[in-house]
């Protein structure tokens, strides 16, 4: 079975309580039926950051082609939607 990975990188390391509330929805999304690496993971731990008090709590995904095929990506959690230059 191939393993699922995702690189966790939480901006606002300092504020302790957020970072307790990305556990604690990181730990939930783990638990559930969606692979870990998948939009629908980063989708689901906004949705709960938001409901537990952090309203404007943004998850980012990146990958490569190759991190795609070999299930890696990287989660960038804030606490506020960060402005992204998209060419």
């Amino acid at each position: 079975m191939l393993e699922h990975r995702v690189h966790l990188r939480v901006e606002d390391w300092d504020d302790v309580a957020f970072r307790e509330a990305v556990d604690s929805a990181w730990a939930r999304v783990r638990q559930g039926p969606e692979a870990i690496d998948s939009t629908t993971a980063a989708a689901h731990l906004q949705l709960l950051l938001r409901k537990s008090g952090y309203p404007h709590a943004s998850v980012e995904i990146h990958k490569t082609v190759d991190e795609a095929l070999h299930h890696v990506a990287h989660f960038e959690v804030s606490k506020e939607i960060r402005a992204t230059a998209h060419a």
